[in-house]
């Protein structure tokens, strides 16, 4: 579903991505992680349109997205959900998740019709949408932010470390939420600083370094190597002593 192949770019003239490959297979879950200033989220911007590559392709779903502005990426089924702090506190839930339609303004029906599915997938919306969003919780918010992601009906949604800040309740409702957009049909790739709960979730892993792809594999694989995970993280192989 997502090809970047050479992809250097960052900000102000320096690149913080230095000849980047990577590919999401199409109905995945991929996690990406890696120490502070490794790159990640900048992998995730440069997919969104948030920033231009300096050099290298983007490919989602077959076509070139690379140097396509934030809403023509939008158009093209790639949304992303921001790290935190993504909704209008003082609007409602359903005010809310109405703006992830934005593009669908001029069509009410088709809006409607999305509101009623997006409902039916999260119940949250249904229940409180008439509250403001100040008043949910973390993890509520951090809901409503999917459900507002899934308006334009999406074929990749981009998660910048979905569970930054949350308590473990929280945890597993981003879990459960994420798996059921996956099962909606959305490939899904997605930054974890939490890094059991993102190898742990995701059906293939990705190790960043210095702005480069130090590893790439199935989850597990990431998960269990011996090596780079101690390096980076400090964290045991799974199942070691």
């Amino acid at each position: 579903m997502i090809e970047i192949r050479g992809v250097s770019g960052g900000y102000g003239g320096f690149d913080v991505l230095n000849d980047v490959d990577i590919t999401v297979p199409r109905g995945a879950i991929t996690c990406i992680v890696g120490a502070n200033g490794a790159g990640k989220s900048t992998v995730l911007k440069t997919v969104s349109g948030l920033l231009r590559p300096r050099v290298g392709s983007v490919m989602v779903d077959g076509r070139e997205l690379a140097g396509l502005s934030p809403s023509a990426v939008l158009r093209a089924g790639v949304v992303q959900v921001p790290q935190r702090h993504g909704l209008f506190g003082r609007l409602s839930v359903r005010q809310n998740v109405l703006m992830g339609g934005y593009l669908l303004r001029r069509d009410r029906k088709r809006l409607n019709v999305r509101l009623d599915a997006i409902s039916e997938m999260f119940p949250i919306i249904a229940d409180r949408g008439a509250e403001p969003a100040a008043s949910l919780s973390g993890g509520q918010r951090r809901l409503v932010e999917f459900a507002r992601a899934m308006m334009l009906d999406p074929v990749v949604v981009l998660l910048d470390e979905p569970t930054l800040g949350l308590d473990p309740r929280s945890l597993d409702l981003v879990r459960q939420h994420t798996v059921r957009m996956n099962e909606a049909g959305v490939t899904i790739l997605m930054v974890e600083q939490n890094v059991r709960f993102g190898l742990g979730l995701a059906s293939h892993g990705i190790v960043m370094s210095s702005g480069s792809v130090a590893l790439t594999g199935t989850a597990k694989h990431v998960r269990t190597h011996p090596d780079l995970m101690h390096h980076f993280f400090g964290l045991a192989p799974e199942g070691a002593a």
